[in-house]
């Protein structure tokens, strides 16, 4: 099966909303795999979640305040404890400036 790839919006301040993601999948039976950070901008979220949750997690996602696009299609489930993997590519929208991070320099 294709990896379930979802692009999502959101006003909620970034750590809350991400907060919010991470419970909601393990809530769902799943697990976060890897997160990845670009500033204050966007997050990218890859988790794995049994078959027969994801109407359940856009459905949670979207009461929360994270506005979700419906994916086209997300296949036919055939054993809905079945894992699937899937991506979230979380965007915040707000008037805050970049993130910025201090680079130790390293001697040598």
């Amino acid at each position: 099966m294709a990896i379930v790839m979802l692009n999502a919006v959101t006003r909620i301040e970034r750590k809350a909303a991400t907060s919010f993601v991470f419970d909601t999948v393990n809530r769902l039976g799943g697990w976060i795999d890897d997160v990845h950070m670009y500033s204050n901008l966007m997050n990218t979220i890859r988790f794995t979640l049994p078959a027969g949750a994801f109407a359940g997690l856009l459905e949670a996602l979207g009461e929360g305040g994270i506005a979700v696009e419906t994916p086209a299609r997300l296949g036919t489930i055939r054993d809905p404890s079945a894992e699937r993997m899937a991506t979230l590519q979380l965007t915040f929208i707000h008037d805050e400036p970049d993130l910025k991070r201090e680079i130790p320099s390293i001697p040598g």
